[in-house]
């Protein structure tokens, strides 16, 4: 079994990326500089979220599952990552799916890492912001207390589903060292009690 077994033709699914960021004005040389930390596929069941655990745990390590926004939301570290054109992508983030939400499965989203402030970020890609646009700035994650994000959503029928959303969020530390700090919180919170 293959990593595109798993999760499906992720080639397509950034090359459909890539092009709205472009059509978003972000400029080539830029993404080229900006590394793909991980990749996200959502489930749409239980079943399937533990049937694609079993999957990603032959070909990679777990780092970490853990309760996040009431379901649980498991990283795998690959031991070959995705190859991109020139990006290489390590991990891959598995959530389950939201109680009470339509979920749909398949490729959702890729993570970025940036050295620019946030709000210059934002400032600097003048995305459409409207209703009606296939791009929207979404900024409710700037308040989160660990790994604040900005994310450009982006409406894409040729991607699963016509009310299907695909993203890229940009955030200033990589998963895997945000997991890394997360262990350490749990360890330290385990030996107080």
């Amino acid at each position: 079994m293959n990593i595109k077994e798993i999760v499906g033709d992720y080639n397509s699914f950034l090359d459909t990326i890539f092009e709205l960021l472009r059509k978003g004005g972000f400029k080539e040389s830029e993404l080229k500089e900006l590394p793909i930390d991980h990749i996200c596929y959502r489930v749409s069941t239980n079943e399937l979220y533990d049937e694609k655990k079993n999957q990603l745990n032959q070909l990679g390590e777990l780092l970490v599952e853990t309760e996040i926004g009431g379901r649980m939301i498991s990283t795998y570290k690959l031991t070959n990552p995705i190859q991109y054109k020139d990006k290489s992508i390590p991990l891959i983030e598995l959530p389950a799916p939201k109680k009470n939400r339509i979920n749909y499965d398949g490729l959702e989203h890729i993570e970025m890492v940036i050295n620019e402030p946030f709000q210059s970020f934002v400032d600097n890609h003048p995305i459409p912001t409207d209703e009606n646009s296939k791009f929207n700035w979404v900024l409710h994650a700037l308040k989160k207390d660990i790994n604040p994000d900005v994310e450009c959503e982006f409406i894409d029928p040729r991607v699963q589903h016509e009310i299907r959303t695909i993203s890229v969020k940009f955030h200033h530390q990589s998963l895997e060292e945000v997991v890394k700090y997360e262990i350490q919180l749990l360890k330290e919170k385990e030996n107080n009690q």
